[in-house]
């Protein structure tokens, strides 16, 4: 018998995954209910822009609490260890 059960990655990606698809169409047609102009032009660009920095958000929010966020942080505030051994 079958598991019908959807483990929590699988709806993260179906969510990102509808976000990125549907976001852009969205605008598309928003901004086709608007006069040409630069202010269309405009809504597009930072409409998209937006939708890239929501997904981006997500996927680094998700990887944080994959790791743990007190393990995250601390990679993240640890100095760079910037030497180079020849």
């Amino acid at each position: 018998m079958a598991d019908f059960a959807v483990p929590r990655a699988d709806r993260f990606v179906r969510g990102s995954a509808a976000v990125a698809m549907l976001g852009p169409i969205l605008l598309v047609i928003v901004a086709g209910m608007m006069p040409e102009g630069l202010a269309r032009g405009q809504m597009v660009v930072w409409g998209n822009a937006g939708i890239a920095m929501v997904l981006t958000l997500a996927l680094l929010l998700r990887i944080a609490y994959a790791m743990g966020f007190s393990r995250a942080f601390q990679l993240a505030l640890a100095p760079a260890d910037h030497a180079v051994t020849t």
